[in-house]
């Protein structure tokens, strides 16, 4: 361990920002320590990250404005209760946060046993890192033996009580780090469960989307639910390992969701072999932010795993048949994941795009039933939903690779059922028909609303956006190529209002 730490301490005095915030304390007189997920990052070798976490036993408010003023950031208060100051740096779209406080207890040992876990309770006096300093780490609990052996231990009981929400960033912490919660952390959580629902929703939100926006989000939600947490957060899924989802297998409601999840980032992980010539156009909008700490990908997986929310409250049986049904489950999933968005205090764009993606999350299936997809059909579906046409095309193909015994491996075993390779030949051509016709043809039209009133004589109004639409479906069908193609088709609509 001690040349990976050499080498670790050698790409933490290259940091630039390290750099100015250690000038400055030395300036100032004033002990400044490195402390939380910095030092666990570079010492398990990962890239720097976005997070700096200083304690000073100096005045952290003045040494916030000032590095502020030397690096061109924002300093504000962040925590009264504990004198923290955030200072925001931004240059082009790279947001870095830096945080100070004043130490917590008589010193820093007494700190670091206040934190969280052993991992992020590792320090480095910061006169250390500039010239000759010599690399110093200090570690009260043991942090060093745990980063190597890859194991999650809570400081303490106590530490989980005081903030609950530590119990859920236990597992969000295992699973971007790959490692495992030690076990009697895991009693820990289990006993104290019910204390998470003390959190506010906007930071469950924020440790909750961070897991989901990595991979392994499946084994993250299944973590959950066996910790007891899944529930406490969301009670709505209780009863769900109990719930036969009428997929034809023996497989319950809860099982269906976490495999919809682990097929959403199969697929996710094999997007080039799945779409070759999609890839870039899938890959781009799959990683747009929705909100602050919200990427889509993260937003996808919270759908993939409630789009069938609603089954619980619409179960019942099919008296002829014996099956299970589920009437409007969709409309009534649309209604439960709308309250847990609201209660996790999501935007009104990521409320918006849930909410339509769990009321439409069976329309390509009975697109499925049909004959043929005809060009109206395609156009109508991403006309109605626009870009999470894209997040509806692989949640249906997620949905049915999760409601089949076929395992999640590439190339797909050649035993696919019938209806597992209707719905991919539909989302191959859905995905291909809107980034080849839809979008392409979206961004202008052959003429405005106002050449539509002055050509055919009709005032303001509905018809007009109407007409609109008509016209944009017979450009990208092909029927009409240009503006006057446009507005002739315009005139010989017979009938149309």
């Amino acid at each position: 361990m001690w040349v990976r730490r050499i080498v670790e301490i050698k790409l933490l005095k290259k940091s630039k920002i390290l750099e100015a915030v250690c000038r400055l304390s030395q300036k100032r007189k004033e002990k400044v320590y490195l402390v939380g997920g910095a030092v666990r990052d570079f010492l398990l070798g990962r890239p720097p990250g976005k997070d700096f976490d200083f304690v000073t036993r100096g005045d952290a408010e003045g040494l916030a404005k000032e590095i502020a003023r030397e690096i061109g950031g924002h300093a504000f208060p962040l925590d009264e209760t504990f004198g923290t100051w955030r200072v925001i740096l931004k240059k082009k779209k790279k947001r870095t946060e830096l945080d100070f406080s004043a130490i917590q207890g008589k010193d820093i040992i007494e700190d670091l046993g206040q934190r969280d876990f052993t991992v992020n309770s590792i320090a480095i006096h910061l006169k250390d890192l500039a010239p000759p300093g010599d690399p110093c780490f200090i570690d009260p609990l043991d942090g060093l033996t745990d980063i190597r052996k890859r194991i999650l231990r809570a400081n303490s009981e106590e530490s989980l009580r005081r903030d609950p929400l530590r119990m859920l960033r236990a597992f969000r912490f295992a699973s971007t780090l790959k490692f495992s919660v030690e076990e009697e952390t895991l009693k820990m959580i289990h006993r104290n469960r019910d204390l998470i629902r003390r959190s506010a929703g906007e930071r469950i939100r924020a440790e909750f989307f961070m897991a989901l926006g990595e991979e392994g989000a499946g084994l993250f939600l299944r973590k959950l639910h066996q910790a007891g947490l899944l529930s406490e957060i969301f009670p709505e899924v209780r009863g769900w390992e109990n719930l036969d989802p009428g997929t034809g297998r023996s497989l319950s409601l809860l099982d269906h969701a976490l495999r919809t999840v682990e097929a959403a980032e199969f697929i996710f992980s094999h997007l080039a072999n799945l779409y070759p010539s999609g890839f870039d156009f899938l890959k781009n909008h799959f990683s747009q932010n929705d909100e602050e700490g919200v990427c889509r990908r993260a937003l996808f997986k919270f759908v993939a795993f409630f789009h069938d929310s609603g089954k619980a409250a619409t179960a019942s049986q099919d008296q002829g048949m014996g099956s299970p049904r589920f009437l409007d489950h969709d409309q009534e999933g649309q209604k439960i994941n709308t309250a847990i968005a609201r209660r996790l205090k999501l935007s009104r764009r990521s409320l918006r795009i849930i909410s339509e993606l769990t009321r439409q999350h069976m329309r390509i299936q009975g697109l499925a039933k049909a004959r043929e997809v005809t060009g109206r059909a395609k156009y109508r579906l991403f006309q109605d939903l626009g870009k999470e046409g894209l997040d509806l095309s692989i949640l249906s193909l997620a949905d049915a690779l999760a409601s089949c015994a076929l395992e999640l491996r590439w190339p797909f075993p050649a035993e696919m059922s019938e209806e597992l390779k209707k719905i991919k030949m539909i989302t191959d051509d859905l995905l291909r028909y809107y980034a080849e016709e839809f979008a392409p043809k979206s961004a202008q039209p052959l003429v405005e609303g106002k050449e539509i009133m002055e050509a055919l004589g009709i005032p303001q109004g509905k018809i007009v956006g109407a007409l609109l639409d008509k016209l944009k479906e017979a450009e990208i069908s092909g029927k009409v190529r240009n503006k006057e193609d446009a507005l002739q088709f315009l005139k010989n609509i017979d009938k149309f209002w």
